[in-house]
């Protein structure tokens, strides 16, 4: 039983900069964190879980009937999952474009919906995590995550992508299962 989400690919320069961001909050910040290997960063639109092999082609029919246009998307800030008082999660906020990822996962939640998936109860939020917090430290998070409040370069989201996500020992693998063009 294939484990699938469904989210948007971010371009090379984002890979980079993750790589950037885990680097240097990593030497600098006394909690444990799993940095996002920066391959595998990329906007989740839907997170599906463990779906049967004989669904995985109505998930995609479900997917290639959403119509959208293509839109612009650019990260600018740096913040924490609930806060960063005590975060669970890292990520970078996608300001540029927010409006219109979330349009995209709802039409993405809605299509796929009529399969059993069930609507989220947390409302979405458009981000692009960064790492999840392991063994937490009380310490200051703002000041070093306000060094990467400048703003990452713009892209064009022209696709969304229906990823497999197998678990390893050493992280997740992720392998595309179907693309999705947008308008």
């Amino acid at each position: 039983m294939p484990r699938l989400f469904v989210g948007i690919p971010v371009p090379e320069e984002y890979h980079v900069r993750v790589e950037g961001v885990a680097a240097e909050l990593g030497a600098e910040l006394r909690s444990k964190v799993r940095w996002v290997r920066p391959a595998n960063a990329h906007l989740t639109l839907k997170f599906l879980g463990g779906v049967n092999d004989e669904l995985v082609p109505e998930v995609e029919a479900a997917l290639v009937r959403i119509e959208f246009d293509r839109f612009a998307m650019q990260a600018d800030c740096c913040d924490g999952f609930p806060s960063l008082k005590r975060p669970k999660v890292v990520w970078a906020g996608m300001t540029k474009g927010a409006d219109e990822c979330t349009a995209l996962a709802k039409l993405v939640a809605d299509a796929l919906e009529p399969l059993g998936f069930e609507q989220d109860a947390r409302p979405f939020r458009t981000h692009l995590t960064l790492g999840r917090v392991k063994k937490p430290v009380a310490e200051d998070w703002e000041g070093p995550l306000n060094a990467f409040a400048e703003p990452w370069p713009e892209f064009e989201v022209n696709r969304f992508v229906l990823w497999e996500s197998e678990l390893t020992q050493d992280g997740p693998i992720y392998t595309v299962r179907r693309e999705f063009p947008l308008k």
